[in-house]
């Protein structure tokens, strides 16, 4: 999901495009779906909000699909139904330290939870320590907005819940405090992943 404006950022820039460690939020994310290994195509849902998005990804060659831009869930809901009969694991591409080790611990986990919509949460408290303010909970718990769908199940279902308590699912950047700490911990990883080589 590529189609927020990210006004909260106060950035000057579109919430995909913005830079961590020299790359680009989206770019993290794609690259981690891709490197996973477990998708048969990743496609990019766009909006009126994210024109710069759209011309980025176009010419990188990813598949885009062109959503309303009138809210998350008028968005997603349009989405799906484009997608129908598919099963869509739907990410948000404001989670930059997603790697493809979670990517694939997130799918199994989902996987066994079965029921048309499938989302991932984190503990409040787990999240909180990482130094991250919460934006959707449910009760206790914090949506990562990583939701596995039955795009073949039309109309409203019930949402399931699966917990993970992994920053790389829990950190998402909504203001600047949490671009510094994503900063912060995108710098150490790629930091980490240097000193192994890879």
């Amino acid at each position: 999901m590529c189609g927020g404006a990210g006004s909260r950022l106060g950035a000057g820039e579109e919430k995909p495009l913005v830079k961590l460690g020299g790359k680009h939020n989206v770019d993290r994310v794609i690259g981690a779906l891709e490197k996973s290994g477990r998708f048969s195509r990743i496609i990019a849902a766009v909006s009126p909000n994210t024109p710069r998005t759209r011309e980025f990804l176009a010419s990188r060659g990813v598949d885009i699909i062109d959503t309303p831009g009138a809210g998350y869930p008028q968005d997603l809901s349009f989405l799906l139904a484009r997608l129908a009969h598919e099963w869509v694991l739907v990410v948000p591409a404001d989670i930059p330290l997603l790697t493809p080790a979670a990517v694939g611990e997130a799918l199994d986990l989902l996987l066994k939870e079965h029921g048309p919509a499938v989302s991932l949460v984190a503990e409040k408290c787990f999240v909180e320590k990482l130094g991250v303010r919460p934006s959707v909970l449910v009760g206790d718990l914090c949506h990562s907005g990583i939701t596995l769908f039955d795009a073949s199940v039309a109309g409203p279902v019930e949402e399931r819940y699966v917990t993970m308590n992994r920053a790389e699912i829990a950190v998402n950047v909504n203001t600047k405090g949490e671009k510094e700490l994503a900063e912060l911990l995108v710098k150490r990883a790629d930091d980490f992943t240097k000193d192994l080589g890879l």
